[in-house]
């Protein structure tokens, strides 16, 4: 097997991490690997928001919603918070590790009106606030850190990748697969081999990874999001003299199976021909009989 000469590019593009290409065999074109991230952190409290942040690699955003109860009473600001991280980390020439984070958290607000009374026409000391009224309040953390690995076959003579796509961490994690012709291609199927990405299929293929974290409360609650996944990719050049040698016998063994109708048509004629011959010296006996008497 020939050994693969490979390069590091890194791209400053905006939302561009680095480019790995790959040069295979001297006739194969190279590979590129491409990875972009995306975060994006929203979050609202009360009447404080919306506020979105959006970043490549880091994004964060917080707010607080302002509660004033009447006569002092009790109240609690609503809060939320999110931030989302990616890292994406070159493991070899054909495989790269990327890693999700995000978190969010909401706390609900509240404050008290009173209903009958108004603190105004009755001061609080003198107990004015009566038929206390408690208003509950939103807040809430919307927050997501995704990243798309663009795997590039330059030409349709390039060489055949095995790909391996194993992740780990929260479930919440989504990978999808899509082929250059906009289709799906699944990952990791019960009993199924690992993709492969044939040089017939000239183009793109585009690994999409998002992992989602929501958190939505309402007056004295809370919630609290904390999750990561990591995702490795990695690529394995195939040897490109298999595919023809498996298609060759195939055409050998077929070629032999030909002179066999050939040989039966053989057998049928010499069978055929004696009979004739048989029947022949039975007519001489039958008159020999007859002309004794």
């Amino acid at each position: 097997m020939r050994t693969l000469r490979l390069k590091l590019l890194i791209l400053v593009t905006p939302f561009s991490l680095f480019s790995v290409p790959s040069h295979g065999e001297s006739k194969g074109a190279p590979v590129e690997i491409v990875t972009k991230t995306y975060n994006r952190v929203l979050v609202q409290a009360n009447k404080d928001g919306p506020r979105l942040a959006l970043d490549d690699k880091e994004a964060g955003a917080s707010a607080s919603g302002k509660e004033a109860s009447h006569c002092n009473q009790d109240r609690q600001t609503s809060f939320a918070k999110g931030r989302a991280k990616t890292s994406v980390n070159k493991l070899n020439e054909l495989g790269l590790e990327v890693n999700l984070e995000s978190a969010a958290f909401a706390r609900g607000g509240y404050f008290i009106t009173c209903q009958e009374s108004n603190p105004r026409q009755f001061p609080c000391d003198t107990g004015g606030c009566l038929g206390n009224v408690t208003n509950n309040k939103l807040a809430s953390a919307d927050v997501s850190s995704s990243a798309r690995v663009e795997l590039r076959l330059l030409t349709a003579d390039s060489s055949d990748y095995r790909i391996k796509i194993s992740k780990s961490g929260s479930s919440d994690l989504v990978a999808t697969l899509m082929g250059p012709d906009g289709r799906e291609i699944k990952l990791n199927e019960p009993g199924g081999k690992d993709p492969i990405l044939r040089r017939a299929s000239k183009g793109s293929y585009q690994l999409n990874l998002e992992l989602p974290a929501v958190a939505s409360k309402k007056g004295q609650d809370r919630e609290e999001l904390e999750k990561s996944a990591t995702v490795r990719v990695q690529l394995t050049a195939l040897p490109a003299h298999e595919s023809p040698k498996t298609e060759t016998p195939k055409l050998e063994a077929s070629k032999p199976e030909t002179p066999k109708p050939e040989a039966s048509k053989s057998e049928t004629s010499k069978s055929e021909a004696p009979k004739p011959e048989a029947s022949k010296p039975e007519t001489p006996k039958s008159e020999a009989p007859k002309s004794k008497k």
